[in-house]
């Protein structure tokens, strides 16, 4: 993940079921930004309620990148990464073959094969 010159690694997991991507607010802070300066957004699921600022950073993943509005967690003790359908999924081509441990990730404009 890269914001301007700020760049950092991270391990995230890919969670269909979530609308948006989410990070610890560690991260936020690494890449220097302002994380209570982004778009306040209140997110409310089954386990509870939290608040999340979002920013534009740039997201690299086996060498795919994609900028995207991401939200870091207003709550510093949430540690939790995911990759969201708005930011991520929306942008590339993900394929999982479990009986063959095969994983195909192409940037979603790409052609088809």
């Amino acid at each position: 993940m890269s914001s301007g010159e700020q760049r950092i690694e991270l391990t995230a997991m890919v969670d269909t079921g979530a609308t948006f991507c989410l990070f610890e607010r560690s991260f936020g802070d690494s890449l220097k930004l302002d994380v209570e300066s982004g778009i306040r957004q209140e997110f409310r699921t089954a386990a509870g309620n939290f608040l999340a600022y979002g920013h534009e950073v740039t997201l690299s993943t086996l060498g795919i990148e994609v900028d995207s509005i991401v939200y870091f967690f207003a709550d510093e003790a949430i540690r939790k990464n995911v990759l969201g359908r708005r930011g991520w999924l929306d942008r590339v081509r993900l394929a999982v073959v479990e009986y063959e441990q095969v994983l195909y990730l192409a940037p979603y404009d790409s052609p088809s094969q």
